[in-house]
């Protein structure tokens, strides 16, 4: 009877961590399901004026690791706690930033190990002067590390997506748009996105006001490219950073779109005086075709 009763314990056993490893197995496959289904982009908080994607993270930590004045332009936009996540966690699917006037945004696909990683080997030891403070909002967790100036850096995990930023109302936007399933994405940045080439490392929408595009049609006239979302590729040529874009063309402003070119190199030295960056366009079928590269 006592061996009897010895075998129907280790059966129990057994079928308990049979159960146990099943259910992690499937519980594994269901979070990796999420995170490659999960599209970043219907995530974006509402009224961005700008919106990077981040494609390929290996060849984009490798451009910005490898060149300084590049690293300079983007960590002059980007927060440098973001900049520490990307380059330290090349293996995850993709990341997008969106920028707001209220801070950015930080999303990345990321199962539950990789976001227990970042916490702990990024974030506790970049804040670690005091201990993070944890908020439960609609069944989601938020986490937020005191920063210097009185700011927060806060993120929460949700269905495979990693959130983090330093704007609390931005954070649990993003949330609710999750928990709601409904997105605020414009028809016109939902067509501009098709148009971008995914293979590329990086995917840029901005708005066009953001760069001020425009060019003198006389003395006291102007030709603005205005009230519209621009989308350009970024991507590595021969050790430069470069860019491809486009416009539709309109033949009563043939040359006005010629002249933009200049104007686009301007803006963009402005914005990131660390770089001089050289434009080209040329027209096909019915476009306007734009590219820049860094010397």
């Amino acid at each position: 009877m006592k061996t009897y009763r010895q075998e129907i314990v280790i059966y129990t056993l057994a079928a308990l961590a049979i159960l146990s490893a099943v259910w992690y197995f499937f519980g594994k496959m269901k979070e990796s399901k999420e995170v490659v289904q999960t599209d970043l982009f219907s995530l974006t908080a509402p009224d961005p004026y700008a919106i990077l994607t981040v494609n390929r993270p290996a060849t984009f930590a490798r451009m910005i690791l490898a060149k300084p004045l590049i690293y300079q332009a983007f960590s002059s936009e980007i927060p440098e706690i973001y900049l520490s996540i990307l380059k330290k966690n090349t293996d995850i699917p993709s990341f997008q930033l969106s920028f707001h006037p209220a801070g950015t945004i930080l999303y990345a696909k990321a199962d539950r190990s990789t976001a227990e990683r970042i916490e702990s080997e990024i974030l506790r030891d970049t804040f670690n002067s005091f201990a993070p403070q944890k908020q439960t909002k609609d069944g989601i967790v938020f986490t937020y590390f005191p920063d210097t100036n009185n700011r927060f850096f806060g993120f929460y995990r949700h269905n495979g997506v990693w959130v983090a930023s330093y704007s609390k109302k931005l954070l649990e936007e993003v949330a609710a748009i999750q928990r709601n399933n409904k997105n605020y994405i414009t028809k016109e940045q939902e067509t501009l996105c098709k148009t971008l080439d995914r293979n590329a490392p990086l995917n840029l929408l901005i708005k066009s006001e953001k760069l001020d595009l425009y060019t003198r049609t006389s003395d006291s006239c102007q030709w603005r490219v205005s009230d519209r979302w621009l989308g350009a590729d970024l991507f590595e040529s021969e050790g430069n950073i470069c860019y491809f874009s486009s416009l539709p063309y309109h033949e009563p402003a043939d040359t006005l779109y010629r002249t933009v070119a200049d104007t686009l190199s301007a803006r963009l030295e402005q914005q990131f005086p660390q770089l001089h960056i050289t434009c080209q366009f040329y027209e096909e079928n019915g476009k306007f075709y734009y590219t820049g590269c860094t010397d």
